[in-house]
């Protein structure tokens, strides 16, 4: 078996930046934190601040000046370090377009600056309003400022910067997420998937909204900042090239203290721990990746056996039903969730036509324990989560409390409500913010029913293993629109190297909301029609973008010799997947698809079958002019013009983090009703798009393998090979 080593380090700490800065800092006596600044100290006096050293220059990293307003400030750091590892371990000059990637990334709240054009539409009362957020308040805003609050753009930004298009993940949020994903890197280089890759973890916690989260959940130690990036490589790769190894990377269940003078640096915590430890030569764990000097022998990373794995249960929540039944009969039959939006009042907006759950109220149908931590949250999309990871779980009938879940998670936006509780009742007339009125407001008790969790996007994972008793992992990803694949796809790569017995995989999301949807409004990615059988129409040549979703869908997953020796149902099998990246545009894809073909290939590759083999694709098929072409002319570089393909996003909407999931559920209709989910809203086929358009009507068919595809905004993409459920039976 062949070992994993680190050869590479880059760290940017608020004691330094390099790894010989920081370590020379520490033996000297670390830096000090610091307290707030003086015009917060009244509403906010803890905890104090550790952020990197005022000498570091972003524009020694960042190339373009221009790119920095696009970038928050985990994104800067990532790609510091990121440059900072590639020149330590010698390969700044390589071409690095086969480089994986994968991060730990946090979750990026705004800042109060970002809010200044939005809260300067009060009305004359003080209170806000929709109406007055559009009149007055849209022109100033900048729609690539939401940019700043995805936690995926750190990958996006350093995929850019250095043109790495390799496999990757984003994985979101908790202190082991960079750890985590050095782990999952050290796996990817040892089965041969990227020759090489940078992994770690990226976070900055110094905001306001960050620190008053962490003050009211009663945490004071000081909040930090922090990137650490390793370069990954196996230990044969690392030794003909003459490369210095720090350390050989092993799996671990260990634990292991944090670094305090970084701070709370979120999803950097333990990347930087166990970087520190490398650049000292020592050895360090956390949970689940341990490092040891190249002298000592590591524990061997578990071979991955390419063996199907079987979908045993299923659980939705969706604009076409609740059920599996219901919702394949009514995809199969063209129907289409979209419909003028109930859920606000959208006179002022340009886009009036949504895919929404009308059906569901999370009081009856989730268990007392659970409606009780989630109340007053306004966070419906954890709600979906617990919803449809309950019916998957019910669905299987059995599962194993040793077992695990993997979610993909969608970000959390700020509402109307949560401005009026926090923002609004504190704000001078110039739009900034009374602090000292904020204080005295904390200090006498004012209720805060929202705050400390509701930014919180791992929250309902959490709850949800605490209430089935689950011993397993729960990893987070947040790959933007590709985040549900992901999550299935890493789920799989856990149950084959026979980390867990079983897994509970899938996504859920809403962006219904003024919020989340002013956005793409601003952007131009979502339809303007207001008749719904003209609204989201992939592939059509009068397309005009996409109709926003929602939904959540999650999966039982284990071993096809398990499920089969269990009788158990088998729903489908995912037989291979893949991943990449575009390293081109933060906001588009690549203009060929790159990204998109790599991915496909990756999971060609990885079920060790040729493209002859699949016989329809879901595709990802946003419906913007741009998207659909540049995927249709991907597959048919991979599959050729032969291949049917449709996508499900003009019955469905854009569900976002969830598409993935819900369209993976969306082939495994096909699979039962042996007919391929049709286009349902396409008249005219562009011309431009050679493929094979499914039609309106659906298909009879009955593939033995689908792909589907889902391309995340930043340039993430995750495909799934899913092969017919008896499939492994006649194998």
């Amino acid at each position: 078996m062949k070992t994993a080593v680190v050869t590479g380090i880059g760290l940017v700490t608020p004691q330094g930046v390099g790894h010989a800065a920081t370590v020379a800092r520490l033996r000297a006596g670390p830096r000090p934190p610091e307290p707030p600044a003086p015009d917060e100290t009244p509403g906010l006096a803890a905890p104090a601040l550790l952020r990197v050293p005022d000498d570091f220059d972003p524009l020694q990293w960042i190339r373009r000046r221009k790119d920095l307003k696009l970038m928050a400030r985990a994104n800067v750091l990532a790609v510091a370090a990121a440059r900072l590892a590639l020149e330590d371990a010698g390969l700044a000059g390589a071409s690095l377009a086969e480089c994986g990637l994968f991060l730990g990334v946090g979750r990026e709240a705004g800042t109060l600056d970002d809010l200044e054009s939005l809260l300067r539409s009060r009305a004359d009362d003080g209170r806000l309003s929709l109406d007055l957020v559009m009149q007055r308040g849209v022109q100033y805003m900048n729609p690539l400022a939401s940019l700043k609050t995805m936690p995926n753009m750190s990958v996006a930004h350093v995929s850019i910067a250095v043109g790495a298009m390799g496999p990757g993940q984003a994985l979101c949020a908790g202190h082991d997420a960079g750890a985590r994903a050095l782990l999952e890197a050290a796996h990817a280089v040892v089965e041969g998937r990227t020759p090489f890759a940078l992994a770690g973890g990226a976070d900055s916690r110094t905001n306001f909204p960050d620190r008053l989260s962490h003050f009211r959940q009663g945490l004071l130690e000081p909040v930090g900042e922090a990137a650490a990036i390793f370069v990954v490589e196996t230990e044969e790769a690392a030794r003909a090239r003459g490369a210095r190894i720090y350390a050989t990377i092993h799996p671990s269940a260990e634990g292991a203290a944090l670094e305090p003078a970084f701070g709370d640096c979120g999803a950097a915590a333990a990347a930087a721990a166990l970087a520190l430890a490398a650049a000292r030569g020592e050895p360090a764990v956390h949970a689940p990746v341990g490092l040891r000097p190249p002298t000592a022998r590591a524990p061997a990373l578990r071979a991955t056996r390419r063996e199907p794995i079987a979908i045993t249960g299923v659980g939705l929540r969706t604009p076409l039903g609740h059920t599996f039944a219901a919702f394949s009969d009514a995809l199969l039959a063209g129907r289409s969730g979209a419909g003028p939006i109930r859920r606000f009042d959208t006179r002022a907006f340009q886009t009036k036509i949504a895919c929404e759950i009308h059906d569901f109220d999370a009081q009856a149908e989730l268990p007392e324990a659970l409606v009780r931590a989630m109340h007053e949250l306004d966070d419906r999309k954890g709600e979906l989560t617990l919803a449809a990871a309950l019916a998957a779980v019910a669905d299987h009938g059995a599962f194993d409390p040793a077992g695990g879940i993997a979610f993909g998670t969608g970000l959390s936006c700020l509402t109307l409500r949560e401005l009026d509780q926090d923002v609004v009742p504190f704000l001078r007339d110039d739009a900034s913010l009374d602090f000292a009125a904020f204080g005295r407001f904390e200090r006498d008790g004012g209720e805060r029913l929202q705050a400390p969790w509701r930014h919180l996007v791992d929250r309902p994972p959490h709850l949800l293993a605490e209430h089935l008793g689950l011993r397993g992992p729960v990893v987070g990803h947040f790959s933007a629109c590709a985040a549900g694949a992901a999550a299935v796809a890493h789920a799989c790569d856990l149950l084959r190297r026979g980390e867990v017995p079983m897994m509970l995989a899938g996504a859920a999301d809403t962006m219904l909301h003024p919020f989340g949807l002013l956005p793409f409004v601003l952007l131009g990615a979502t339809t303007t029609q207001t008749d719904p059988d003209l609204a989201g129409r992939p592939f059509d040549k009068d397309r005009d973008g996409f109709v926003m979703g929602e939904g959540a869908a999650f999966f039982v997953l284990e071993p096809l010799a398990s499920a089969r020796a269990a009788g158990r149902r088998v729903y489908g099998l995912v037989l291979g997947h893949g991943t990449s990246c575009d390293a081109y545009n933060v906001t588009a894809p690549h203009p060929e698809g790159a990204g998109a073909e790599r991915a496909m290939r990756a999971a060609l590759a990885d079920a060790g079958l040729p493209p002859s083999a699949v016989g329809y694709v879901n595709a990802h098929g946003t419906g913007t002019p741009l998207n659909d072409v540049t995927e249709a002319a991907a597959i048919a570089r991979v599959f050729g013009d032969g291949v049917a393909v449709s996508s499900s996003k003009g019955q469905l909407g854009h569900a976002i983090a969830a598409a993935g999931a819900v369209e993976l559920a969306a082939c495994l209709a096909a699979f039962a009703g042996g007919r391929l989910p049709p286009n349902a809203h396409l008249r005219t086929p562009d011309p431009k798009i050679t493929v094979d358009l499914v039609e309106r009507e659906g298909r009879a068919a009955t593939p033995s393998v689908i792909l589907s595809n889902s391309f995340g905004f930043g340039g993430q993409n995750a495909c799934l090979l899913l092969g017919r459920p008896d499939l492994g039976a006649r194998e």
